[in-house]
């Protein structure tokens, strides 16, 4: 009986440890995605405007994942700076 017991509690710890890893992967790799998006918005935007202010740089790295989205759409027609920090304000 003891012996049963340690073999699930020692399964579970094993399942416990692969859905950390696998939970931990995804956010890892969430956090990958989000930062090339953002290193790829900064990019365009010192290609359009020959700078990116560090206000601007700052609001899209605090950015959620919709409010990043809609900002690699509107670099396209934006004229300011200030035109995307109302975006993402």
């Amino acid at each position: 009986m003891c012996q049963v017991l340690e073999e699930f509690k020692s399964e579970s710890e094993m399942r416990g440890l692969e859905r950390g890893r696998n939970l931990g992967l995804k956010q890892g790799l969430d956090q990958g995605i989000k930062q090339g998006k953002i290193q790829t918005i900064v990019n365009q935007l010192k290609s359009k405007f020959g700078f990116v202010s560090k206000e601007l740089i700052m609001k899209i790295e605090e950015s959620s994942d919709d409010k990043i989205d809609a900002l690699t759409i509107k670099i396209i027609d934006a004229r300011s700076e200030e035109e995307l920090i109302e975006i993402l304000s």
